[in-house]
């Protein structure tokens, strides 16, 4: 088995000539976008620091034994997932608002909080707003009805949230599209929404076989404000 020869100086110094040619002419394509004169000092020094550090690459690659052509693919790829990074970094507010408003049409009754104390809803496919709240630690999906007067609860949410059956008393009548249904009031210790927390909420639960929760006037009264302008359900503290 021979020695390893090393590297070839001839080899090394053209292609060290390569990459300085290649660098020389991003620098200067770089000067003409900047000139210097509007640099300051804090641009200067970071124009040093890069300098160097591209010095120390261009010897790196031009003792590497890699073929030019690889090398310049594997720049490339790297530079791609550089300047990605970059624009990602630079334009990520933006990219959190196109976020918020992509999660806000898939998930329609999920809060999408836009000030503290303020969540929008979007309106669903069926034409209605639905929420997605807490009731006492326990996710509930409501239907926006602004013709319920309390939050109205189904008997599988009640449930759910730890109200039992056997322990409810049914001493109310209500009117509902459906005829007459009697509820059982109860009273919500929290019901939270997105980052609105309410305290003592009375609601009733339903002793018929209604499939959704309603959020009633009763909650939509405490609220400082509620919006509904277009396709998109504003709530305010």
């Amino acid at each position: 088995m021979s020695p390893d020869p090393g590297p070839d100086p001839s080899r090394f110094g053209r292609r060290l000539l390569i990459l300085c040619a290649v660098a020389a002419l991003g620098l200067f394509v770089l000067l003409s976008a900047l000139p210097v004169p509007g640099w300051d000092s804090y641009e200067t020094a970071y124009a040093a620091r890069y300098g160097l550090l591209l010095v120390f690459f261009a010897l790196s690659l031009a003792a590497a034994r890699k073929r030019l052509a690889v090398i310049a693919v594997e720049l490339g790829v790297w530079f791609t997932a550089m300047l990605v990074l970059v624009v990602g970094y630079g334009y990520r507010f933006e990219l959190q608002d196109l976020a918020v408003r992509a999660r806000a049409e898939l998930l329609p009754a999920r809060a999408s909080e836009t000030a503290p104390g303020v969540v929008t809803f979007r309106r669903g496919y069926d034409g209605q707003f639905w929420v997605d709240a807490r009731v006492d630690g326990t996710n509930v999906r409501f239907l926006v009805d602004t013709g319920a007067s309390d939050v109205v609860l189904s008997r599988e949410d009640a449930s759910r949230i730890g109200y039992a059956a056997d322990r409810l008393v049914y001493t109310r009548e209500a009117q509902t599209a459906n005829g007459k249904v009697r509820e059982a009031p109860v009273v919500v210790n929290e019901l939270q929404i997105g980052s609105i927390r309410l305290q003592h909420v009375p609601a009733s639960v339903n002793a018929g076989l209604a499939r959704e929760s309603l959020l009633g006037m009763r909650v939509l009264d405490r609220l400082s404000s509620v919006e509904i302008r277009k396709d998109t359900l504003t709530l305010r503290e």
